[in-house]
C-alpha cells in the first residue's frame, strides 16, 4: 500500500465526554492560610475516590475554595501534590487528580493538596488510598472485520466488575504498514469509562471515499485498565473501498497450504509463500509477499484452484495453471519439472467451468466434461491407473458434471445431482464404508440424486444433500462435526451432522471444515486449535454476510460482506490467528516498534526485549517464565506488542537476560522471572521452575518464581546492570558485583568450589567501576578507565594474551582510556578513545578485521575515531555498533541480525552500514533479535520466534524485507 493511500484511511474512534464530578457541600476540611491574611482555604476532598484497583487510571477532582477575594482576579492558582507516595498521580490546576498509581494490590499510599495563588498557599490534610485487585477487561471480539457499507460500527469492552469511578483507558495502534501515520495521526487515544459501568461500547467509524491497494490489518492494543496482558482487537479493513461506494466485492477465493488467491471484478490477486513461483509474479520473483498482489493485468478471472504449490486459474473460460510443475501439477505436458513462472494457458479450450486442487494434482470441468492432471498414486485422477498425467486427461464420458472438490489424495464430484468418489479411501473418505487404498475409477456414493455440494478435507468428506450436512471419513480432531462421543473415529457410513436444513456451501481443511447456512452464518469445526477441538458446528462471530470460504491444511480464508478474511492453523503458537493475528517469524530487516519518538534504551534477551520510554518500561516476546514482568495471575502467555511494567515512570537501565530480567529505577534494582541457573545449552526451550528453596541467578533475597519486578536489596545506588543467559554483573555505587552460574569463573569466583553465586558479590574492592558487559560464559568490566575481564578464555575473549581461563579479574593492556565494553559469545569488543578494537574467537568474522582468525589482544577494527556504541549477544557471534551516529552490523545472520533484508547470509567479516542514517543511538542484541534507537524511535529486526522483534500484525507466512512500520505507541 502506498503512502498516499495510507494516508487517505482514518478510523474515528468517539468516546463521550466526562461527566462533571458533583459538588457535596457536606464536607469541607478548612485550614489557616500560611500568609499573614485572614483568608480561610477550604479544599473538598470527600468526592475523590479512595479505593483504587491495581493499574486502573486515578480519576478524581478536588475542589478549592476560600482565597482572598483581596487577591488580584489575575493571580494564577496553582495546585500541587504535597508528600505524595502514590507515584504516577499528577494533580492539573482545575483540580483533576489523574494517573496510574505505581503499587501493587494490598498496598497503599497517600498524598496532600497543595494550593498557592499569589502570596496565598495552603495544604490540605492527608487523602489516603487503597490499591485493590485489579479488574478483568476484555473485548467482545478480538478480530473485528469492517462491513464497507456501514459508516459506524461498534465493538465492546467488558469489565470484570463495576468501574468505581469515571476514568480513561489509553489504548495505541499498530499497523503492518511500513508507511508513517496510518490513522493520520490518531494512533493513541483514550476510552470513557463511565463509574459504575461494566461494558463500554467503542464505536468505530469508517472514512468514506478510500482507494485502497490492499488488505490492512491494524490493532487496537488497550493500555491501561488492567494488570497483565492487556486486549487488543484486530481491525480488518475491506480491500478495494471506492470512493464513497461499498468495497469491490470479492466473488471467488481459495486458500492453499501456505498461499492465497482471490477474484475481485476480475482481477487477481494473490498472497503468501512465493516458493516455486506459486504467486505468478514472474520469472524471478519468488518473494513472499504479506499483502495481496495483483497478478497480471487482466480483468476477466473468473475462477482460482490452489494445490499445495501451486496454482490454477480460469480466465475467461480459458485453463492457466502455473508454480510447481513435477509430476505434472501445472499441465503444461512436458514431463520436465520445471517452475512456470505467471499464468500459462493450457491447451486452446475457453469453456472450463470448475477447478480444484489436491496435493500435487488438480481437476477441472469444461463444458460438463470432467478433466484431471498430475500426481495419481492413489488412482485420484480416476483414469484407472496410477500412472502421471501431465495435461488435463478426460475421466469418463459425461457431459453433465456440475461440482467438483479434491481433498489431499481423494476426489469427490456432483454429476446431475448424483454424488460420486475415488483415489485414497483409507480413512474411509470415499463414502463406502471401506478402507480402500486406490479407487482408481469413479465410485457413486448411495443412489441420491439431490446432492448440492460436496468438500474433500485431507482424510474427510462432507457434503450438501437437500440443504442438510452430511460427513463422513477420518474424524481425528472432530471435523465430521458429529459431536465429541465420535471424535478420534473413522466414519465409514454417510451421517447427517445436525438438523439444519439450510446449509448453502462448504469447505475442507486438513482436519477441520467450514460451511455457510441460512444465508451468510458461517460455522466451522474439527482442529480449531492443537488440543482444543470443536466437535460439531460452531459459529463464527454473528455476521451474516458470509458468502464464500475456503480452507487448506494451515488456514482460512472467506469472504464477508466482499471483504477478505484470513486466518491461519498456527503450529507454533499453537491456536488459530486471524489475518494479521501474532506472527512468530523473522524479520529480515529492521521495522519500526511505534511512533514514539522516546525510547532511549533497547534490551534484547533469549527469547524476549525490553526498553525504556521516557521512563516507562516495555517489555514483549516471550514470556514463559514471567520475563515480561506482567503482574497477570499466572499467565505465561507471550506476546509481540510491548507491555508496560508497572506503571513507574523512573526506570533508568534495564537489562534482558536468559528467562529473566532486571532493571534499575531511582538507584533501586528489581528482577523478576526464573531464579534458576542454568544455560540453556542447545538452544531448546528453559526447564520448568526450580523447587522452592532451590538457587538461582537473581539474589536468593529473590523468590524462585517472580512474575513482578521484585527489588534487589536495600541500595538507591546501583547505576548498571548486565545479563547472560544466567548471570548477572551490576555496579553499585562504583563496586562492581557479580552472582549467578559460575561454570568458567565469569563470576569472578573459583567454578571447582563455587559454580553457582547465589547473593550478588564483589568482584575486586575497588569503587570505580562504571561499565560492565558480560556473555554466558565470561565478564568484563571498565574499572577507572582500565579494562579487566574474567571467566572463560580458550579463545583468547580476556584479552591478556593468554588462551586461558581465570576467574579472577585480568587486565586487558595498559590503556586507562576504555568507555565501552561488551562480552559476546567467544569475543569481546570494547571503545577506547572513539576507536572500536575486538579480540577473542572470530567464528563467523565476530571481530569485525576481516579475518577469521582469533586473536588473544585488543584488535581495532577499521581506522575510524568515532564510534560510540558496542552490543554482541551473550550467546552469538553477531555484533552492531554506532559510528558518528551510523549504524553498521557483523558477524553470524543466522536470524537476519545484520539487518540487510534476508538471512543465512553467511559471515560478514567487516562492519556493513544499515542504510544511510546518521541518527542512532542506542543499540542492544539478544540471542537472535537486534533493537536499536533511532532518533528516539525504536526499531527491531532479526529472530522473531517468541515476538521479541516486536513483529507488527502481518496477513500471511510471508517475512517481511523492507522495513516495516508499526503505528502506535
Amino acid at each position: 500500500m502506498t503512502t498516499n493511500y495510507i494516508r487517505n484511511l482514518l478510523i474515528a474512534i468517539s468516546f463521550l465526554l466526562l461527566t462533571a464530578c458533583s459538588l457535596d457541600a457536606e464536607f469541607f476540611e478548612r485550614m489557616k492560610s500560611t500568609d499573614s491574611g485572614s483568608s480561610d482555604v477550604s479544599f473538598k476532598l470527600s468526592d475523590l475516590p479512595t479505593d483504587v484497583p491495581e493499574s486502573f487510571p486515578y480519576y478524581g477532582q478536588v475542589q478549592v475554595s476560600g482565597i482572598s477575594s483581596a487577591m488580584s482576579v489575575f493571580s494564577t492558582m496553582t495546585l500541587s501534590l504535597e508528600d505524595s507516595t502514590c507515584a504516577g498521580l499528577a494533580i492539573s490546576d482545575e483540580g483533576w487528580i489523574s494517573g496510574v498509581i505505581d503499587k501493587v494490590s494490598g498496598e497503599t499510599c497517600d498524598f496532600k493538596v497543595k494550593v498557592i495563588q499569589g502570596s496565598y498557599s495552603a495544604v490540605s490534610g492527608v487523602v489516603s488510598l487503597g490499591v485493590q485487585n485489579s479488574l478483568q477487561l476484555t473485548l467482545s471480539q478480538e478480530n473485528f472485520s469492517f462491513d464497507s457499507g456501514a459508516p459506524t460500527q461498534t465493538t465492546v469492552l467488558n469489565l470484570s466488575a463495576p468501574a468505581p469511578f469515571a476514568t480513561y483507558l489509553d489504548y495505541s495502534i499498530y499497523s503492518a504498514n511500513s508507511e508513517s501515520a496510518l490513522f493520520n495521526g490518531l494512533n493513541t487515544g483514550k476510552i470513557l469509562v463511565p463509574a459504575g459501568a461494566t461494558s463500554v461500547s467503542i464505536p468505530l467509524t469508517l472514512q468514506a471515499g478510500l482507494s485502497l491497494s490492499s488488505a490492512e490489518h491494524q490493532t487496537i492494543q488497550l493500555n491501561s485498565g488492567m494488570s497483565g496482558l492487556k486486549p487488543k482487537i484486530e481491525l480488518a479493513i475491506p480491500l478495494e473501498l471506492g470512493a464513497g461506494a461499498p468495497a469491490q466485492v470479492f466473488q471467488e477465493i481459495d486458500a492453499g497450504d501456505t498461499h492465497v488467491c482471490a477474484i475481485t471484478s476480475g482481477k487477481l490477486y494473490c498472497w503468501g509463500n512465493n516458493d516455486k513461483y506459486r504467486l505468478g509474479l514472474g520469472a524471478g520473483d519468488q518473494d513472499n509477499r504479506t499483502k495481496p498482489v495483483r497478478v497480471g493485468s487482466s480483468t476477466t478471472w473468473q475462477k482460482v484452484a490452489l494445490s499445495d504449490e501451486g496454482t490454477c486459474g480460469i480466465n475467461d473460460g480459458k485453463l492457466y495453471c502455473w508454480g510447481r510443475n513435477d509430476s505434472g501439477r501445472s499441465a503444461t505436458g512436458s514431463t520436465l519439472p520445471a517452475e512456470v513462472t505467471e499464468p500459462t494457458q493450457v491447451g486452446g479450450n475457453s469453456d472450463w467451468q470448475d477447478l480444484t486442487g489436491g496435493a500435487h494434482f488438480s481437476c477441472g470441468i469444461r463444458s460438463g466434461e470432467l478433466y484431471c492432471w498430475g500426481y495419481n498414486q492413489f488412482g485420484q485422477l480416476a483414469t484407472g491407473d496410477i500412472l502421471t498425467k501431465y495435461s488435463p486427461t478426460r475421466i469418463g464420458a459425461s457431459t453433465t458434471w456440475q461440482k467438483i472438490s479434491a481433498g489431499a489424495s481423494h476426489v469427490c464430484g456432483i454429476d446431475s445431482g448424483k454424488l460420486y468418489c475415488w483415489g485414497g479411501g483409507a480413512r474411509k473418505q470415499l463414502g463406502n464404508n471401506a478402507s480402500t487404498t486406490r479407487q482408481q475409477t469413479i465410485l457413486q456414493v448411495g443412489v441420491s440424486t439431490t446432492w448440492e455440494d460436496v468438500v474433500g478435507g485431507s482424510d474427510h468428506t462432507c457434503g450438501i444433500n437437500d440443504g442438510k450436512l452430511y460427513c463422513w471419513g477420518d474424524n481425528s480432531d472432530g471435523e465430521l462435526g458429529l459431536g465429541e462421543a465420535e471424535a478420534g473415529n473413522i466414519i465409514g457410513a454417510i451421517s447427517q451432522v445436525g438438523s439444519f436444513g439450510d446449509w448453502e456451501s462448504l469447505t475442507g481443511g486438513g482436519n477441520h471444515t467450514c460451511g455457510i447456512r441460512n444465508g451468510g452464518d458461517l460455522y466451522c469445526w474439527g482442529a480449531v486449535s492443537y488440543q482444543d477441538e470443536v466437535w460439531e458446528p460452531t459459529r463464527i462471530g454473528s455476521d451474516s454476510t458470509w458468502n464464500k470460504i475456503s480452507t487448506s491444511y494451515y488456514m482460512t480464508c472467506g469472504i464477508n460482506n466482499g471483504s477478505v478474511l484470513c486466518w491461519a492453523h498456527e503450529e507454533n503458537t499453537i491456536n488459530y490467528i486471524g489475518l494479521g493475528e501474532d506472527r512468530a517469524e523473522i524479520a529480515h530487516k529492521p521495522h519500526r516498534v511505534g511512533l514514539s519518538s522516546t525510547w532511549s534504551l533497547p534490551s534484547a534477551g533469549y527469547g524476549h526485549s525490553c526498553a525504556i520510554n521516557a521512563g516507562r518500561l516495555y517489555c514483549w516476546g516471550d514470556n514463559s517464565t514471567f520475563q515480561l514482568g506482567q503482574n497477570d495471575n499466572g499467565s505465561l502467555t507471550s506476546t509481540i506488542v510491548p507491555q508496560q511494567v508497572g506503571n513507574s515512570k523512573a526506570w533508568q537501565k534495564i537489562a534482558s537476560g536468559g528467562p529473566h530480567t532486571c532493571g534499575i529505577k531511582e538507584g533501586e534494582l528489581y528482577c523478576w522471572g526464573l531464579n534458576v541457573g542454568f544455560d540453556f545449552g542447545g538452544g531448546g526451550p528453559p526447564p520448568p521452575p526450580p523447587p522452592p528453596g532451590g538457587g538461582g541467578f537473581m539474589p536468593m533475597s529473590v523468590s524462585p518464581l517472580s512474575q513482578i519486578p521484585a527489588r534487589v536489596g536495600s541500595s538507591k545506588a546501583w547505576t548498571a546492570i548486565a545479563a547472560g543467559s544466567g548471570q548477572l554483573c551490576g555496579i553499585n555505587g562504583g563496586k562492581m558485583y557479580c552472582w549467578g552460574q559460575n561454570s568458567d569463573g565469569q563470576m569472578a569466583a573459583d567454578p571447582a568450589t563455587v559454580p553457582l553465586v547465589e547473593e550478588p558479590t564483589q568482584v575486586s574492592t575497588s569503587d570505580k567501576w562504571h561499565a560492565v558487559g558480560i556473555s554466558s560464559y565470561h565478564s568484563c568490566g571498565i574499572d577507572d578507565g582500565k579494562l579487566y575481564c574474567w571467566g572463560y578464555g580458550d579463545d583468547g575473549e580476556l584479552g591478556d594474551g593468554n588462551n586461558t581461563s581465570s576467574h579472577t579479574p585480568v587486565r586487558v593492556g595498559s590503556d586507562s582510556d576504555w568507555t565501552a565494553v561488551v562480552a559476546g559469545n567467544l569475543h569481546t569488543c570494547g571503545i577506547r578513545s572513539g576507536q572500536l578494537y575486538c579480540w577473542g574467537g572470530s567464528y563467523q568474522g565476530a571481530l569485525g578485521t576481516g579475518s577469521m582468525v582469533d586473536a588473544s589482544t585488543p584488535q581495532r577494527v577499521g581506522v575510524s575515531s568515532s564510534w560510540t556504541e558496542i552490543a554482541s549477544g551473550f550467546e552469538n557471534s553477531a555484533v552492531c555498533g554506532i559510528d558518528g551516529g551510523k549504524l553498521f552490523c557483523w558477524g553470524s545472520d543466522g536470524w537476519g541480525q545484520q539487518g540487510n533484508g534476508s538471512a543465512f547470509t553467511g559471515a560478514e567479516v567487516v562492519p556493513i552500514q544499515l542504510g544511510t542514517s546518521a541518527n542512532w543511538q542506542k543499540v542492544s542484541i539478544g540471542e537472535r533479535n537486534v533493537c536499536a534507537v533511532n532518533a528516539g524511535k525504536l526499531f527491531c529486526w532479526g529472530g522473531n520466534n517468541n515476538g521479541q522483534s516486536a513483529l507488527p500484525p502481518t496477513p500471511g507466512a510471508a517475512d517481511p524485507t523492507t522495513p516495516t512500520l508499526i503505528t502506535g505507541f
